[in-house]
């Protein structure tokens, strides 16, 4: 799967990089943009602010409260990039014949995904927090959760939820893990890639969560070869964990040693059972040269 000769470390490290870098690019310009914006709006309560490291703070607090409207625009801003830059690597297999184009997947896999993905979050937070590495990572985590999960519900859902998940994924699996399949096998591949998915959270226990998350949306990427399934997987698990960190749906839950196990084992159990449903029964056929018609003649 080599659309060319393997490149030099530091030329494949840029390869794999880029692409997240172009996306931190973008927040920290809408940030600022978003930001100053807001200040001369109200540029009346910050003529007292003499001190530039109060006006600092100001400055990254506003930040912080619109973290939501200022991710929402990053994505859409971010997404037309990346879709490009995938179809691009695209057009790099097809050049060196190492392209294969796959039927779509049937409506039915997509939805048992996204169920496997909103399960995994349950199990995998509901393990974390047995283990109590919730408990000895708190802090680190919790200034983080106030930073993503403090908007509105619908906001939050549609962000976090949506435009995010699509984001990250066209940029770990979309890109950097199929750039990595490019030269090596798929294990060492997915586990490259959810490192580098990990090391991207900013703390300990979001970061184990994002490795053991990211090796089961590499696992996905690789078994269906389609990009929509670790999206929607993504999206499970982020909805999910939106609902339970702003709503009172799972209080009863936490209050509950019983209740917890309980859901902790049905949550592990249902996604045992959707997983098995994915590796054994959604498998993606080659489209042949016929169902390909013109398109597949043009490229």
């Amino acid at each position: 799967m080599k659309p060319d000769k393997k490149p030099g470390f530091f030329r494949l490290l840029w390869e794999l990089l880029y692409p997240f870098l172009a996306y931190q690019l973008i927040s920290t310009v809408v940030s600022a943009v978003v930001a100053m914006l807001l200040i001369s709006l109200n540029f009346g309560s910050y003529l007292g602010l003499n001190d530039p490291m109060k006006l600092m703070e100001a400055f990254s607090q506003l930040i912080v409260d619109y973290y939501g409207e200022i991710s929402a625009v990053t994505a859409v801003l971010t997404l037309p990039l990346l879709i490009v830059l995938f179809r691009n690597d695209r057009k790099k297999e097809k050049a060196a014949a190492v392209y294969t184009a796959w039927e779509p997947l049937p409506a039915w896999a997509y939805i048992t995904v996204f169920i496997m993905g909103a399960a995994a979050c349950v199990g995998l937070n509901h393990l974390l927090i047995f283990s109590r590495l919730s408990e000895l990572l708190q802090d680190s985590y919790e200034s983080t959760a106030e930073i993503l999960f403090q908007g509105k519900l619908i906001i939050e859902i549609l962000v976090m939820g949506m435009l995010v998940p699509a984001v990250e994924e066209l940029i770990f699996r979309g890109l950097a893990y199929r750039r990595m399949r490019w030269y090596i096998k798929p294990v060492p591949a997915m586990i490259l890639s959810a490192l580098y998915f990990a090391a991207v959270h900013g703390n300990w226990l979001q970061g184990i969560y994002a490795f053991i998350i990211g090796l089961l949306l590499a696992h996905a990427y690789e078994h269906t070869r389609s990009v929509f399934v670790p999206i929607l997987i993504h999206s499970g698990a982020n909805i999910v964990s939106v609902v339970i960190s702003e709503t009172a749906v799972f209080d009863r839950v936490y209050e509950s040693d019983a209740l917890f196990y309980i859901v902790t084992a049905a949550a592990i159990i249902i996604f045992a059972a959707l997983f098995y449903l994915m590796v054994t029964y959604i498998t993606p056929r080659e489209k042949t040269q016929q169902s390909l018609g013109a398109y597949g003649q043009n490229e």
